[in-house]
Order: C-alpha cells, then sequence, then structure tokens
C-alpha cells in the first residue's frame, strides 16, 4: 500500500496540471444506459441489523456458491477482502476466491472468472459474484461477454468498481510525464501489466461497454462512495479529484462511475476505496468490510431471480 500511495502521490497539483485530462467524463454512460435505482435507505436499515447482530440473510443463501474477485493490486495488499470472505463463511456461506491476476488484463481475468463460474455449474451449483473494484468490472464483463453463464448467476455485488472508468487510472495513462512514470513503475514495483490500467481509462470502458451493455436480467446491487475526509488514507486523492474536477470520488472512482445501470445503487458519502476491503482503524474508518459484505449480499438476494 505505501508503495502503491508513492507512486500515486506524483500526480500533478490539481491548479497546476493543464489540459482537460478527465473532464466531463464522469458519468458518460448515463445518457445511454437505464438508470440505477437508489435503495440507500434500505441498506442503512439493513446495515444497521447487522451491526446489532441480527441475521439478515435469508434461507436461500446457503445454496449458493459465492465467488470473491479482488480489484487492482488485490494480491499487494494484506488483509484484502479477508473479512469480507470470513463474514459470509462465518454465516454458513460457501466461498471461493477467483484466482484473478489482480495486475493483470481484463481480457485475461475474465477467462479466469468464466471457469471460476462453469466448475461451479459443473457441480450443479448457483453463484452469487462479489467483486470489489477492478474486480467487479471483471465479473460484469464476463456475463456480458458470455451470456450463457447468465442464468447460473443468482446475483450480483459490485463494490466501488468503476464501470463508467476510473478518473485517476485515466489521468494516469492520458498524462504524458504519468504516463512515462508508470510505464517504468508499474512493472517493477508489483510486477503488473501496465494495460490492466489502460483497461479502466475512460476511452476504453467506453468501447467495451457500448459494444457489451451490461445485462438487465441479472439482479445486481452496486456500491457508490466516495469521502473527503482528513481521517481517510486516500485523502490527497480525494482532493486532487476534488480540487481539479469538483467530482464526489472514493480516492480511485468517482461516485457516479460506479453505479451500474439498471442496478440497485447504494451512495454513501464518507467511504472511501480501501474502507470496502481492508480493515481499517478504529476512528478513522466509518465501515467494516465484513458488515457491508453481509448487508450488499442480503440487499442482493432481496429480488427473485
Amino acid at each position: 500500500m505505501a508503495r502503491l500511495l508513492r507512486s500515486l502521490r506524483e500526480l500533478p497539483e490539481a491548479v497546476r496540471e493543464p489540459g482537460p485530462g478527465s473532464r466531463g467524463l464522469a458519468g458518460w454512460f448515463k445518457a445511454e444506459t437505464p438508470p440505477p435505482t437508489d435503495i440507500t435507505a434500505r441498506f442503512r436499515e439493513v446495515h444497521h441489523r447487522v451491526r446489532e447482530g441480527e441475521p439478515v440473510l435469508p434461507d436461500e443463501a446457503r445454496r449458493h456458491l459465492y465467488l470473491m474477485v479482488k480489484g487492482m493490486l488485490g494480491d499487494e495488499v494484506p488483509g484484502y477482502l479477508e473479512d469480507n470472505q470470513a463474514r459470509l463463511e462465518k454465516r454458513g456461506l460457501e466461498t471461493r476466491e477467483v484466482a484473478v491476476d489482480t495486475e493483470g488484463r481484463l481480457a485475461d481475468n475474465v477467462k479466469v472468472v468464466r471457469e471460476a463460474l462453469l466448475d461451479a455449474i459443473h457441480f450443479r451449483r448457483t453463484v452469487v459474484l462479489v467483486g470489489h473494484s477492478k474486480g467487479g468490472v471483471e465479473a460484469l464483463s464476463t456475463l456480458a461477454l458470455h451470456p450463457e453463464l447468465r442464468r447460473h448467476v443468482r446475483a450480483v455485488v459490485t463494490l466501488q468498481s468503476p464501470f463508467g472508468g476510473s478518473v485517476i487510472a485515466n489521468d494516469l495513462v492520458t498524462t504524458p510525464s504519468l504516463r512515462r512514470l508508470l510505464d517504468v513503475t508499474f512493472p517493477s514495483l508489483f510486477q503488473g501489466d501496465v494495460g490492466s490500467v489502460d483497461d479502466l481509462s475512460y476511452a476504453r470502458r467506453m468501447e467495451f461497454v457500448r459494444q457489451h451493455p451490461h445485462p438487465m436480467d441479472i439482479s445486481t446491487v452496486s456500491l457508490a462512495t466516495s469521502r473527503l475526509s482528513r481521517r481517510s488514507l486516500l485523502r490527497p486523492l480525494c482532493a486532487y479529484v476534488h480540487e481539479r474536477y469538483g467530482w464526489a470520488c472514493d480516492g480511485l472512482v468517482n461516485a457516479v462511475d460506479a453505479e451500474v445501470p439498471g442496478s440497485r445503487v447504494v451512495r454513501l458519502d464518507d467511504m472511501d476505496h480501501a474502507e470496502a476491503a481492508v480493515t481499517g482503524l478504529p476512528g478513522f474508518s466509518n465501515y467494516y468490510p465484513g458488515d457491508l459484505t453481509e448487508t450488499m449480499v442480503a440487499l442482493a438476494l432481496e429480488t427473485r431471480p
């Protein structure tokens, strides 16, 4: 995480950076796709019950296999998605981590997610896909590219996933000085494919989504967040986006870009990009990943297939 932050701090000061950058691109898909339904009030009700230790998962929850898909640098961050997965298992649910390359290309990881789904189908299991950040994009992309798999997927939960693109990824790949830095540091620090950052740019997401729209026939719940707080580890990035563009951002993804078309969306303005996947320090984080995931899964299973 420290290496990641050192790299991201090379972003130029918002007031000094010339050119349009990502201006005008946030939420580009809103005019082309079905709007989401805001269920934030319902989230707060269920989340409160989870915090009080009350059961919220329906009986059917135990029938499904929960495939967890990590996001960018997930293999590099200690504890990433561990609390999320442990909570579901504590509730008696069967989970499996999909072995994606968290610094790999979208096309390659879609193949891995597809194989995980085929394995579940072989054993006659229905699946709930749970993806954080880039992992959610890869889960959605798999279903968009392979419609024959959709009838085996009960629901999809995306946590802060840059469906429309990531403003930080876009600025990194479109600013020449930052692009040169990225080309050198990303492979050397993380042994990653820099093309995986390109995949999250606005241009790449536009191209993909327009060719492969998100399927509307699967219960999908998306989490879209932002946070501009001095208690947030990602405050420098949130401040950069706010000062340069005036957008609400979680540190890596604009809230509006995480709203999956046609989904039921939870909108929170007090959560940064790390809080959904990594247990934070008391007093600095507002949410626990386990509570959040249990709530989101319960919401996803509220609608009938």
